[in-house]
């Protein structure tokens, strides 16, 4: 806690200086968020839509931009909740600050299968177009993201799939974080504290400078540490709630819960550097670490229970150029995970690098050829946690070796508008991998055409694929307990997860201040893939014969049909009101009833065989993602010095699934529907220093959001932020 008190008292130090730089430093013009224009608030900019600037109303796939603004206004604590602003975005806590995110939800869909599977393994989230993915068991660590609100210009949203434009495991969308860069010249400071109930502390501060348009930099650091809502873990033997030690016994609840109040506690440290020394030559290099633990529902443990212990922590550097209409980019990542505290398998070493390289060729006023490629290796290594003749250490993922995964890519993307109003994106991108030794085809066809001024309709089909992960390919895992002998393996031949998806949509500006978005999807994926019973060992006296288990595909497939509609209105200057909302329903075909039944004949097929095996297989409602949620902000600027802000996120009761629960009979699987009201109020002392009251879940609705986890109850929080531009 040493080191972690020493990053509380930088912080304070770092906010306490920043009144006095505020008066020394004098810079070209502050940027006033709550005071933002008429065509600021309806015009607002994105670039992930088809990698072009243009504003969101232009874009051509079903895209939402989180400004700033939004951002600020909203009280959002962390760059996951802020994600409940956003439309088509599915968010659920877990505890205090943990979170699970989906874009539409392609999640838990074989029900019975691991705890992993729950959470979001099929989106791409990025910063400044650099993957933070962990190819692991594939998806995001949230806390391990190394920045924080304070470092964000804008979050960029890209519903549905997009590995033609961003690369695989862009299978359901993009989340791309985009980060903050002086425009003007001067200095820049920012900070803001805020602290509360339950426990939460959290704190942010940059500093920075443009010098002579060319040069500028900022250092950053964030610290958020946040307790539970609840005491008690849930008991799946009885389907209850108890302390950690009658879930766990005292010996093992003090090896995973050295606190069993947190919830989270991560910092981060970052540096951006750009220099442009013409229009046409730009470089940006960006660099830092975080170190997090938390407490979620990932892997679970042997007894069923979900909560675990988790610590990462890792460093980065990425430079990208733009140079003559190249655009190069490549970054390096290294660090240490450690999935389930004290309870093997859990620990792990990674390291990541990839590069990447695309070339504009304009053909005129009307065209665009963008052709380019991408290599990424990833190797994980479990050697250092390994050991057969430790009790502690003889559970490894990869038995004490290290597997690595190299991914070759070529892409071409066309921008056409060949009349005025109509406009073609067009996108192909071929990826091969080394395991499982295939290439993997993408594309992507949209088109946008403008009625006039004030109405667009658009149109998209697109296919992508997930990635190989480690776990999935190279899974090597001795399990030796009383009762529980088991060999999981891994499989470089699995299929690869592939979603194709049609949609279409129309936005429209009904007068200055009101924009309408509406689009309506389908999506079909297939090639989902389980660990599965490969053999049953009978038992030899005094002979070890482990279970076979291994990652398969399996022939389920699910389809998802919804609609999304969201509204921008802004009568004037002072009131903005931003409700949306999302209307889905997925149906799965040869789901399997189980996933534990062995194979009775060809251990080699791709997929279970119902005329070979013995399985059962149905098709279902998949009540696992809500059918209807969405949200909204009412934003009320009564004054030069005072805003009200509320807003608030909502989603249908659904039903989730666990390994420990494969009869479908457990209570910790109901989520009921929830309605969450937040509110935070603001008051400019000067145009720099804002001092606020933020209440978030202010009803403190106490519903479990997630299986097994906490009641999620309010965080209440006094606070200051600092700004000058």
């Amino acid at each position: 806690m040493k080191k972690h008190l020493y990053y509380s008292l930088l912080f304070c130090f770092l906010f306490g200086a920043l009144p006095t730089l505020a008066q020394e430093q004098q810079p070209a013009e502050d940027v006033d968020l709550y005071s933002l224009s008429l065509e600021e608030l309806m015009n607002v900019p994105i670039n992930s839509a088809s990698k072009k600037d243009e504003t969101l109303f232009d874009a051509p796939l079903s895209s939402y931009t989180i400004t700033r603004a939004d951002i600020d206004k909203s009280g959002a604590t962390s760059i996951m909740e802020a994600l409940r602003l956003a439309p088509g975005v599915i968010v659920r806590e877990q505890t205090n600050g943990v979170y699970d995110i989906h874009l539409r939800g392609f999640d838990n869909i074989l029900r019975t299968s691991e705890d992993f599977t729950k959470s979001n393994l099929t989106t791409l989230v990025m910063i400044d177009n650099r993957p933070v993915f962990n190819h692991n068991l594939g998806g995001t660590f949230w806390e391990a993201i190394p920045v924080d609100l304070n470092d964000v210009e804008r979050i960029e949203i890209v519903r549905g799939p997009s590995a033609p434009l961003f690369g695989p495991n862009a299978v359901t969308g993009v989340i791309n974080i985009i980060t903050k860069r002086i425009e003007k010249d001067g200095f820049y400071t920012n900070a803001s504290v805020s602290a509360g109930t339950p426990m939460t502390t959290i704190v942010n501060g940059s500093v920075g400078a443009r010098l002579r348009e060319k040069f500028n930099f900022i250092v950053s650091a964030n610290y958020q540490n946040r307790e539970r809502f609840d005491d008690d873990y849930y008991k799946p033997v009885d389907d209850s709630y108890s302390s950690a030690e009658d879930v766990f016994g005292s010996t093992a609840a003090n090896l995973r819960f050295k606190d069993t109040k947190l919830a989270l506690e991560k910092w981060g440290v970052n540096g951006f550097l750009n220099f442009a020394p013409s229009d046409k030559l730009n470089f940006d290099l960006s660099l830092g670490l975080q170190d997090a633990t938390t407490q979620k529902n990932f892997l679970g443990s042997v007894n069923g229970s979900p909560y675990t212990t988790g610590e990462t922590d890792s460093k980065y550097i990425n430079l990208s150029a733009q140079a003559y209409g190249f655009h190069i980019r490549g970054q390096y990542q290294n660090g240490h995970d450690d999935l389930n505290v004290n309870a093997p398998p859990n620990e792990y070493d990674f390291a990541i690098s990839d590069v990447s390289a695309e070339y504009e060729i304009k053909l005129g006023e009307k065209a665009s050829i963008v052709p380019g490629f991408s290599f990424q290796h990833v190797n994980y290594d479990d050697t250092d946690y390994y050991d057969p003749n430790d009790l502690e250490k003889r559970e490894a993922f990869l038995n004490g070796t290290s597997a690595s995964i190299s991914t070759t890519s070529g892409f071409l993307r066309t921008d056409v508008r060949p009349v005025k109003n109509l406009r073609i994106v067009a996108a192909v991108r071929a990826d091969k991998f080394s395991s499982p030794d295939d290439v993997y085809l993408a594309y992507e066809f949209a088109s946008t055409y403008k009625i006039n001024d004030k109405n667009l309709i658009r149109a998209a089909v697109t296919r992508s694929n997930s990635g190989s992960f480690i776990g999935v390919n190279n899974l090597n895992l001795v399990v030796v307990i009383p009762g529980l002998n088991v060999v999981r393996s891994g499989n470089e031949e699995v299929k690869l997860l592939t979603v194709n998806m049609v949609e279409v949509g129309f936005r429209t500006q009904l007068t200055k201040g009101l924009q309408l978005d509406f689009d309506i999807f389908r999506q079909h994926a297939k090639d989902f893939n389980a660990i599965l019973v490969t053999n049953v060992a009978q038992p030899i006296p005094g002979v070890y014969v482990p279970n076979q288990q291994q990652f398969r595909n399996v022939p389920t497939t699910a389809t998802q049909i919804g609609a999304t509609f969201s509204i921008n209105y802004v009568p004037n200057e002072k009131i903005q009101i931003k409700p949306f909302f999302t209307i889905q329903k997925t149906e799965t075909e040869d789901l399997l009833n189980t996933e534990t039944t062995p194979e009775t004949s060809n251990p080699n097929s791709d997929y279970y065989d119902p005329a070979k095996f013995d399985v059962t297989f149905y098709d279902s409602k998949h009540t696992h993602t809500p059918s209807v949620y969405g949200g909204y902000l009412i934003n009320f600027k009564a004054s030069e010095k005072f805003n009200i802000n509320l807003n608030g996120y909502f989603f249908s009761s659904h039903r989730q699934y666990a390994a420990s629960d494969d009869l479908n009979t457990s209570k910790a699987g109901d989520i009921k529907s929830t309605m969450l009201v937040n509110l935070k109020v603001n008051y400019a002392i000067t145009k720099q220093i804002n001092i606020f009251a933020n209440g978030r879940n202010i009803l403190n609705s106490e519903t479990r959001q997630y299986f097994g986890t906490d009641k999620i109850g309010g965080v209440y929080l006094l606070g200051a932020a600092v700004n000058i531009n």
